[in-house]
């Protein structure tokens, strides 16, 4: 498969060549369901937590007396039937973790790869060009591709594409070793820089040419 390399200004300056097994890949809803879930199932803490009746302090006296108040009879204040009781079954801390394979994972990689070139919304570009952290830089870059939102990525060793991106609505950047199939679908746009495009395909087993 070929794919066109832009420069920051969106013109072409050459093509490429891309592995189809990476960038050529059939849909498979299922596969993305299953990976996406899990990407966004472990990022919950699961750290909620009502108080059942047992956590709740007070209550060991009994609120009055069994017979002649006309109303039913009552044990604890901390019931939760009573203003200020506990919640019966409530949330309780737990772990929302699924696990998914390797491959699995690297298949739902893809996918999204593979939808979004379909779809002409990846691009590939020759080098941000960023010397230091630059928002206007990066609006730049995104009105010459008429990018409303995309999410950015380089092989670099500083930050500044990062920084440069995060304060932007509807933009984000994140190391080719951090892509994954929920971050590439949540964006409409990927933006690659070339150095990226090869370690992704490196990543997957691929290569480009």
């Amino acid at each position: 498969m070929d794919l066109q390399v832009f420069n920051i200004q969106g013109k072409p300056v050459r093509t490429i060549k891309v592995p189809d097994e990476i960038y050529g890949v059939d849909m498979n809803t299922a596969v993305l369901h299953t990976v996406v879930k899990a990407y966004r199932a472990n990022r919950r803490q699961g750290t909620h937590a009502t108080k059942t009746k047992a956590m709740v302090s007070g209550g060991g006296k009994k609120p009055f007396k069994q017979k002649g108040t006309g109303g039913a009879r009552q044990g604890s204040t901390r019931n939760p039937h009573m203003p200020g009781g506990g919640e019966n079954f409530g949330p309780q801390p737990r772990d929302y973790r699924l696990g998914v394979n390797k491959k699995v994972r690297q298949l739902g990689l893809k996918i999204a790869l593979s939808d979004k070139i379909r779809h002409g919304k990846l691009i590939v570009v020759e080098d941000f060009g960023l010397a230091k952290c630059s928002t206007k830089h990066i609006t730049g870059v995104m009105a010459a591709f008429k990018a409303a939102k995309a999410m950015f990525s380089d092989e670099r060793k500083d930050d500044f594409l990062y920084k440069s991106a995060r304060n932007i609505y509807g933009a984000g950047a994140v190391t080719p070793a951090e892509i994954n199939a929920e971050n590439v679908l949540r964006y409409e746009n990927l933006i690659l820089s070339e150095t990226a495009l090869n370690a992704i395909a490196q990543r997957l087993g691929g290569a480009t040419k």
